[in-house]
């Protein structure tokens, strides 16, 4: 027992005699600092003192340097070993003395100066503060950073001085810095792929040969291309050592996607119950990247079939015209609906970087709501707007979406009857500690003489998994004099949710949810439900089990099950 003791006790024992480093009279930065800059022998505890000593002056120059670099020029030091019981110690006394402080920053730049204003705006050493050499170097690495970054490979800095004046205890930091001539993107050389045509893939690009060359536009190329759903791998190297005349070439290398793609799935809501969907997809019919892409669901309430033609335009990666026909049969507990439409919709990225799409489509709808039939064909012009911003696309822990349209039909223009009707909904996800909050919300108003001739497709219902939860899907609105629902003229929903940890990859969400569809801004009430739910964070997206209690119906509890990203 006593031998295995002893055994055990060895690593501690190595661990206990261990050579330190004592410092005293500097504060936590130089303290710190020193430690930085000081080595200590690489010799045994057993080491004498007299053995040790050799290694003095140069600890004492460390210190000093160490001093040095954050502004104690007139620091004193004395530093000895010592021997303790099991091992040796370095001793460093030190008396900083009054600090350098920065007097005047003095950087002059010879050409294109408003490129840098970044680094002068958020200089890491100010005038009046105490001299840190590493701050100074950092000045000096930005600029050269930002030259490089925008094409100034040949800068450099006719002056650099750090004049101290030990007298004063000042130092003015002078820098003089040259960008020199800045280079160009030169030829932009696509390795030749039977596909797409060269001159489409140069489309993605939104620079040309000549242009001036940046970092950022050379990661625009490659951005673009990886976003083009077209490239499942994507290349984009400047060649800056065969550069002529200051024209930089550019190399692209790319690898094409499958040109079909085909998925069959299941997966269930309680909105829709169990569901069927197929999916086709055709990503380049023609080397101009025209695509199209069908997809077709299958449940209980909904059955649907879509088709889109895809035209990439102007610049793709950005702008695309597209001609859709789509066909939708509901039969919920409050209506049945036929629903087959015919679009066009030009898609673009603006000016303030939103998605805006202007679009003029065909509709007839056929509706039976609580037994009364509505047959309606329209024409409807329409513009959208709609932008998401998230650090994540799946699991994103800050992020917002907002989405808004305006459409609307007139009799006068091939119309059954005249509404206009705009909508506006948004997602924001707001992180505290390692939980989440979200908010939701849901508005929409129309403007028309009588709702009751509009079809379903155009009327607001209310409820389900992602509106108001506790109730049936699209179970609230105005209702007749029976009692059934019929749809109203306007919505709103709202929701507040706040989601926690349990265990890896598991969350637990509490919500409530209030809203309802209405005609009459003066006279409608609110519906709410609350309640709590389970959070998978599966490999593609995340999956939710909501328990929702509808307030005002006895507390009736609803099972809710849904699935896709949070914005």
């Amino acid at each position: 027992m006593l031998t295995l003791l002893a055994i055990l006790a060895l690593p501690l024992a190595a661990i206990a005699q261990q050579p330190s480093l004592e410092i005293e009279g500097a504060e936590a930065a130089l303290a710190a600092n020193i430690r930085a800059h000081v080595n200590l022998p690489d010799l045994e505890c057993s080491s004498s003192t007299l053995r040790l000593s050799r290694f003095l002056p140069g600890i004492r120059q460390s210190v000093v340097r160490a001093g040095r670099a954050l502004g104690y020029y007139q620091l004193r030091q004395s530093s000895r070993f010592e021997s303790l019981d099991d091992c040796w110690q370095l001793s460093v006394q030190v008396e900083p003395g009054e600090p350098v402080r920065v007097d005047q920053i003095d950087i002059s730049i010879d050409s294109n100066s408003e490129l840098f204003q970044s680094v002068l705006q958020e200089l890491p050493l100010r005038s009046g503060e105490q001299l840190n050499q590493s701050a100074y170097e950092q000045i000096k690495t930005d600029l050269s950073a930002v030259a490089v970054e925008h094409g100034f490979f040949d800068a450099r800095y006719n002056r650099s001085e750090l004049q101290m004046d030990l007298v004063e205890n000042s130092a003015d930091v002078l820098l003089e810095f040259s960008p020199g001539p800045r280079y160009q993107i030169g030829a932009i050389r696509i390795e030749e792929i039977d596909a797409l045509s060269s001159d489409f893939v140069a489309r993605f690009f939104g620079i040309e040969a000549g242009d001036d060359y940046s970092s950022q536009a050379v990661l625009g190329i490659r951005n673009s291309l990886n976003s083009s759903h077209y490239f499942s791998s994507v290349s984009v190297t400047p060649q800056i050592s065969q550069a002529v005349d200051r024209q930089v070439p550019i190399q692209i290398g790319l690898s094409m996607r499958p040109k079909i793609m085909y998925a069959v799935g299941v997966g269930v809501t309680t909105d829709i119950g169990p569901r069927l969907r197929l999916d086709y997809e055709n990503r380049y019919l023609n080397r101009r990247g025209h695509s199209w892409q069908g997809n077709a669901g299958l449940s209980p309430v909904q059955q649907n079939l879509d088709l889109s033609y895809r035209i990439p335009l102007r610049n793709p990666a950005t702008e695309s015209l597209e001609f859709s026909t789509g066909y939708l049969a509901e039969d919920t507990d409050t209506f049945k609906s036929n629903s087959s439409k015919m679009v066009a919709t030009y898609s673009f990225i603006n000016n303030w970087q939103w998605r805006q799409q202007l679009f003029l489509g065909y509709q007839h709808d056929e509706s039976d709501i609580s037994g009364e039939t509505v047959v309606a064909d329209f024409v409807i012009p329409g513009i959208s707007l709609d932008r998401t911003r998230a650090d994540d696309a799946l699991y994103p822990a800050r992020g917002w979406r907002l989405f808004a349209e305006l459409k609307g039909a007139s009799d006068t223009l091939l119309s059954s009857e005249n509404f206009l009707q705009l909508n506006f909904s948004g997602k924001a996800i707001e992180s505290f500690a390692d939980s989440r909050l979200l908010f939701r919300f849901d508005l929409g108003t129309t403007v028309t003489e009588n709702i009751d001739e509009l079809p379903t497709s155009i009327r607001y219902f209310t409820g389900g998994d992602q509106s108001v939860r506790g109730y049936k899907y699209e179970s609230l609105g105005p209702e007749n004099e029976a009692g059934e629902v019929i749809g109203g003229k306007h919505n709103i929903a709202l929701s507040l949710e706040a989601d926690f940890p349990i265990a890896n990859n598991w969350k637990l969400a509490v919500f409530a949810d209030t809203g309802n569809a209405f005609n009459d801004f003066t006279d409608f009430e609110f519906k709410t439900g609350a309640g709590v739910g389970l959070r998978w964070l599966s490999p593609i997206g995340p999956i939710r089990v909501d328990l929702a209690s509808a307030l005002d119906m006895d507390n009736e509890l609803r099972l809710h099950i849904t699935m896709g990203p949070d914005l």
